[in-house]
């Protein structure tokens, strides 16, 4: 509902004729009153408020989305070149192998423009999960084998200790007192030497699992922790 204001007629100081819609009297120059005012019915909306809902049209092959009719189609151009291998028409194989190749880029590029469709979220997500196990693995393994010769050369130092443990015996018992000193000054770089090798292969295992830590981030499933009040 709106106002409007109704003009009048008269000057209310001299009496003179005021003109239309006029606001000061043209014979005194005094203001003339709006008078009050009528109220006016606007007419009501036609169409009232509404939830509005967005809805994106997407092209479909046969009524399938394209990424999702490529699959399909290089799945089964797949198999049925398997299935030439076997029956021994490598020729015809060998050409629907390459087709399989093809759509799957097509399949590949239809999704590379499409990221939000289901197709492409779980294919980056086995992309992810394998780069994980890949990165994983690689860490076991240069962990494993750095592990290894760690071990190995604590091995070569422990035959070394028994052997100086068994010059010390022999130099005591001799009573010699230069070779003993010798002795002990040896067992006691083995013992640096084995002291180092234990850090080295601690530090080793270390790095590996944050390097395992760190490749399995990005596939971990996110965890939700409620803190606790003190």
């Amino acid at each position: 509902m709106s106002a409007s204001p109704v003009a009048a007629d008269t000057c209310p100081n001299c009496g003179v004729q005021l003109p239309p819609n006029a606001r000061f009297c043209p014979a005194c120059g005094a203001q003339v009153d709006a008078g009050s005012t009528v109220p006016a019915h606007v007419p009501l909306d036609e169409a009232g408020p509404a939830p509005v809902s967005v809805q994106r049209s997407e092209p479909h092959w046969f009524g399938v989305a394209p990424p999702q009719l490529l699959l399909a189609i290089t799945a089964i151009a797949f198999v049925l070149a398997l299935i030439l291998f076997a029956v021994g028409h490598w020729p015809y194989g060998l050409i629907l192998l390459g087709l399989a190749a093809l759509l799957l880029a097509a399949f590949l590029e239809a999704a590379r423009r499409r990221p939000d469709s289901s197709v492409t979220r779980a294919s980056v997500d086995a992309r992810e999960r394998a780069r994980s196990s890949w990165q994983t693995m690689r860490a076991r393994q240069v962990a494993a084998a750095e592990a290894r010769r760690i071990q190995n050369a604590l091995l070569l130092l422990d035959s070394d200790r028994r052997s100086a443990l068994q010059d010390l015996g022999g130099a005591v018992h001799a009573q010699d007192s230069t070779a003993e000193a010798a002795v002990r000054a040896r067992l006691a770089e083995l013992d640096a030497r084995d002291t180092q090798l234990h850090a080295a292969l601690d530090e080793t295992l270390a790095e590996a699992d944050e390097r395992i830590r760190r490749a399995r981030l990005p596939v971990q499933e996110t965890e939700i922790v409620v803190p606790t009040e003190d």
